[in-house]
């Protein structure tokens, strides 16, 4: 199985069906690409916007827009009465058919059942509604002003990535006027993101703190090649080393479907460096589609491949820790239905000696998958990053259509391992 997630199926039954359906519920490449947002602000500055700001707000089955009715649909048909679940009785359960007037979402199979889960269902109708008016707010056709992402940084330009606040401002994005705004792009770059931020000088996490003494090691290997040193040639014309950073993203889904240009912020970042990303594994591709490699311009190239990871590796001539590095977004690599299937590609990423960096969408979530790692590679693995809350998390709730009870937030936390590498040392009595 390698680096494939559980099927739907499997996921249906756990808590891991927050990650799978809250992914697959919305195509990022479909609200982001820069087709659509041109559409958009085109449709907008004609004077045609479909929704006005005051007016974001609508009950899921009766939205003017199309998609959202579709998501009202998927819940009536696959999603659950809370209270209908109390019930030990299969036959007395029933698909939530009944909207709250207040969040818009399908909550409780009827009026009665809805009072009477009522306390309970406040606890998320106000998250519930964000969600409705952030989704409303995405398509509105108004002019997406916080996607106006900026170009290629000064030379003399600072960048802090203390924070998404902090790195917007130093990064010159464009003001974000709202939380509403933060959430849209938070949600869209935290993949890019998150990468810079490990990789980044000004990096959020600090030695002895978050990072290991190993990891600090590995980090300064990859940046040896990230921050190189001009170089004088024999003519006198200062040259500069640009080595490429291979980026591995192991059981790619939802990062792989970004426009490609989402990914031009990574390196931006690092204006001396090449990048070439390798999304690998069964969700990278479109069902019966090739595998392919594609560049952007001459600084960011990109491979999909919908192998496993463990087989994708035999195509790899070498890995260097210093120009490799492996992330792998929300596995679920302790979910017993996973569990199994990652050990190949765990153990192949860990022969490479790279760092390897994962995430994870809660507390439990990061826990799981790290008991699983320490319990399944013992001996195999230095630390290089505790795990901690991820300072470019999603700070968009991404909501289970199959249970509207269940939400997280993408890439909540991090954590890093490396393939323990055994220092050799020199005995003085083997000499004699």
């Amino acid at each position: 199985m390698g680096a494939a997630r559980p099927s739907p199926a499997v996921w249906r039954h756990s808590h891991r069906a927050v990650q799978l359906t809250a992914v697959r519920s919305l195509s990022l490449k479909g609200l982001f690409s820069l087709s659509k947002s041109n559409e958009k602000l085109e449709h907008s500055q004609s004077g045609h916007a479909v929704l006005s700001p005051d007016n974001l707000f609508h009950v899921l089955s009766k939205s003017p827009l199309s998609e959202l009715r579709d998501r009202a649909a998927i819940i009536k048909k696959y999603g659950v009465c809370p209270v209908c679940e109390t019930t030990d009785c299969h036959e007395l359960k029933k698909r939530p058919e009944y909207e709250c007037a207040d969040c818009g979402y399908p909550t409780h199979c009827s009026d009665e059942h809805y009072q009477e889960g009522y306390q309970a269902h406040q606890e998320i109708c106000h998250l519930l509604r964000e969600q409705n008016e952030d989704d409303h707010d995405l398509r509105s056709g108004r002019p997406m002003r916080e996607f106006e992402f900026p170009s290629a940084q000064g030379f003399d330009e600072a960048v802090n990535m203390a924070n998404w606040d902090v790195f917007f401002y130093t990064r010159s994005f464009p003001s974000m006027d709202s939380d509403r705004s933060m959430r849209h792009v938070s949600k869209l770059l935290t993949y890019p993101i998150t990468v810079a931020s490990i990789l980044h000088q000004s990096c959020p996490y600090k030695l002895g703190k978050e990072i290991t003494a190993e990891g600090m090691r590995s980090i300064s290997a990859l940046r040896t090649i990230l921050y190189p040193r001009n170089e004088l040639a024999k003519d006198g014309v200062s040259l500069v080393r640009s080595e490429t950073i291979n980026l591995y993203v192991v059981g790619a889904r939802a990062e792989a479907s970004l426009p490609q240009h989402i990914w031009l912020q990574l390196a931006y970042l690092f204006p001396h460096t090449p990048f070439h990303i390798h999304f690998i594994g069964p969700d990278a591709l479109p069902a019966n589609k090739d595998p392919y490699t594609t560049s952007l311009n001459e600084r960011l190239m990109f491979t999909y491949d919908s192998c496993m990871y463990h087989d994708y590796h035999e195509k790899i001539e070498k890995f260097d820790p210093y120009t490799d590095l492996f992330f792998i977004f929300s596995p679920g690599i302790g979910y017993p239905s996973a569990r199994e299937g990652w050990k190949p590609t765990i153990l192949k990423a860990l022969e490479t000696k790279c760092s390897i960096f994962l995430t994870g969408f809660d507390q439990a979530d990061i826990d799981n998958d790290v008991k699983a790692v320490e319990e399944d590679y013992e001996g195999e693995f230095d630390w290089i990053l505790k795990p901690t809350v991820n300072e470019f998390r999603s700070l968009k709730r991404d909501v289970n259509l199959m249970d509207l009870r269940q939400m997280i937030f993408a890439n909540w936390g991090i954590w890093g391992i490396r393939g323990k590498r055994y220092d050799v040392t020199h005995q003085p009595e083997d000499d004699e």
